[in-house]
C-alpha cells in the first residue's frame, strides 16, 4: 500500500514538530485527519480532515478513528501525559489502527529525570497492550530549537548562554529530522519497522562551536557565556517551565555519538547544528 492509500490520524499536529509532520504528509498525498482543539491552526488541503476535541473527553476521538490505518502520536508536556498517551493508543488499536508512531524521548534509567519518565512509562504500557498493532517509539535527544528559550540574550546582547562548560560536548537533533523520520516510517511497510524503538541523535557539538555557528550565520560576533546552573534553572522557571523540565534542561549531561542508523531512517545525512543555525538565522536577527 502506498502512502497515498493510507489514512493517517495525527494527535499533536499543530505544534513545532507536529506541524512539520502534517505538512510533509500533505505533500506526500496521504489522507490525514488531525485531532485538535484549535481547528484554525490546521492547514487547509483537500486531503486534510479535522476532528475537534481535547484530552478531557475521548468521544470525538473515538468517533473519528475508525477507517484510519496509522497514527502519529505526539503529546506534549501536559498533566497526566502518560495516561493520555496510553488512552489514545488503546482507543486507536481498538478502532483498527495498524501502526502507531509515537514521539517519545531519550531513554534513561527510570527516575534519572522525572520529566522523561512519563514517556518511558507510556512506552512500556503501550508495548504491553495485548493484540495490538505495530508500535514505533522515536527517542530524540535535545532539540536544536531549545536554544530559542534564551534567544533574547543572542538578539540583544550577542551572547549565547548555557550551564555547560565552553567545550563540553552536547547532543542535539533537528526537529525537521524528527518529523522526516516519522513521515517516512508512516509511508513504509508496517512489517519493515515492526515494534522498533529508534534513538535519534543528529549532531554532537559544544557551546563554543554553537556560538561560532551563530557568528558565521549572523555576520556578527556571538560569544558564549557559561552561567551557574542555578541561574540557568531560574531562567527556565521564569519563562514558565516546571521544575522537572527546568532541572532537565539545565543539568542534562549525557552524551552519545550521533545515531549511526539515522541516515538510514532519513534517507539522507542528518541536519547538523551548523546547518540548522544557517537555516534559522532570521530568528536571531
Amino acid at each position: 500500500m502506498s502512502i497515498q492509500e493510507e489514512r493517517i490520524f495525527v494527535v499533536g499536529g499543530t505544534g513545532n514538530i507536529g506541524s512539520i509532520v502534517v505538512q510533509d504528509l500533505i505533500k506526500s498525498g496521504a489522507q490525514v485527519t488531525i485531532y485538535t482543539r484549535s481547528p484554525q491552526k490546521v492547514p487547509q488541503a483537500s486531503t486534510v480532515s479535522i476532528a475537534q476535541g481535547d484530552y478531557s473527553d475521548w468521544t470525538p476521538l473515538e468517533k473519528a478513528l475508525p477507517g484510519h490505518t496509522r497514527l502519529f502520536l505526539l503529546v506534549g508536556d501536559v498533566p497526566h501525559q502518560t495516561e493520555i498517551k496510553i488512552d489514545v493508543a488503546k482507543r486507536a488499536y481498538a478502532a483498527g489502527i495498524k501502526q502507531i508512531v509515537d514521539l517519545s524521548t531519550v531513554r534513561l534509567p527510570l527516575r534519572d529525570y522525572v520529566v522523561l519518565d512519563a514517556h518511558a512509562l507510556a512506552e512500556d504500557a503501550i508495548y504491553a497492550i495485548p493484540n495490538r498493532g505495530a508500535y514505533i517509539a522515536l527517542r530524540p535527544t535535545n532539540f536544536m530549537t531549545n536554544q530559542l528559550a534564551f534567544i533574547n540574550t543572542i538578539k540583544e546582547q550577542n551572547i549565547l548562554v548555557d550551564a555547560a562548560a565552553p567545550d563540553e560536548p552536547q547532543e542535539f537533533i533537528s526537529p525537521r529530522d524528527i518529523a522526516t523520520v516519522a513521515v517516512r516510517i508512516l509511508g513504509e511497510a508496517i512489517v519493515k519497522h515492526k515494534d522498533a524503538a529508534y534513538e535519534i541523535i543528529g549532531d554532537v557539538t559544544t557551546p563554543n562551536k554553537r556560538a561560532e555557528y551563530l557568528s558565521k550565520a549572523l555576520g556578527r560576533t556571538i560569544t558564549y557565556k557559561q552561567l551557574p546552573v542555578q541561574e540557568v534553572y531560574d531562567k527556565f522557571r521564569e519563562i514558565g517551565w516546571d521544575h522537572a523540565a527546568a532541572y532537565f534542561m539545565s543539568t542534562y549531561q549525557h552524551v552519545r555519538p550521533p545515531s549511526r542508523g539515522l541516515q538510514l531512517l532519513l534517507g539522507r545525512s542528518p541536519e547538523s547544528y551548523e546547518e540548522w543555525t544557517e537555516s534559522n538565522k532570521s530568528l536571531f536577527a
